[in-house]
């Protein structure tokens, strides 16, 4: 948005009513710009809901049963065998491949559904913790999703940070439902990147 921010002698200030009036917009009716982005709904919730609750915005701007629907909404992408798909735009009336779970639609759904209010007990909670299992790589990576029991997708620290917000989030979590913490944090451990190596490469 443009002209979002004034400036006074104190310096720049957030325009948090043009912020919130955008958000409001994009849960009805979103810009052209982000219309082709069908598949990555939950994102798009997550961000635009997200946004309001920072600016405590949402539970003076959207009623209870604008939240009860959202609710509603978030759980209807949920995938019966654990996790959330990333839109309803995927969902088949059978088992489908290709109506895959990813994790960060199931971070951003997990995270939405406590912003909401809601108490998490309809999440399939037991089928998320294994599926979190199965998409964990060797090296102690995480693969953002899962067509069945294959692991697919580009691999980056993103989607551990998804892995292991869920897990904060399911917590409890018995030691025979939880993926290799140890292998977790070695893969973060090593994406550290010398200072050195980086000064090199830029040419520092």
């Amino acid at each position: 948005m443009p002209n979002e921010e004034s400036k006074d002698e104190e310096g720049p200030n957030l325009n948090a009513a043009r912020h919130i009036s955008y958000h409001k917009r994009c849960l009805q009716l979103l810009p052209t710009a982000f219309q082709s982005n069908d598949l990555n709904r939950m994102s798009i919730a997550f961000f635009t809901l997200n946004a309001l609750d920072i600016l405590n915005a949402l539970d003076t701007t959207t009623t209870p049963e604008d939240r009860r629907a959202w609710i509603d909404w978030i759980y209807s992408c949920q995938l019966d065998t654990g996790g959330f798909r990333g839109s309803p735009a995927t969902k088949v009336g059978t088992y489908s491949l290709y109506d895959a779970l990813t994790l960060p639609s199931t971070y951003f759904a997990i995270a939405l559904l406590l912003i909401l209010g809601d108490d998490i007990a309809r999440v399939e909670r037991t089928r998320t913790l294994a599926a979190l299992r199965k998409a964990q790589n060797v090296d102690g990576s995480f693969s953002p999703a899962l067509l069945g029991d294959e692991r697919v997708g580009e691999v980056d620290v993103r989607h551990t940070y998804s892995a292991v917000a869920v897990r904060c989030m399911l917590s409890p979590i018995e030691v025979d439902q939880d993926f290799d913490v140890a292998a977790a944090i070695k893969y973060v451990r090593n994406c550290k990147v010398c200072r050195a190596h980086i000064n090199l490469t830029i040419g520092i």
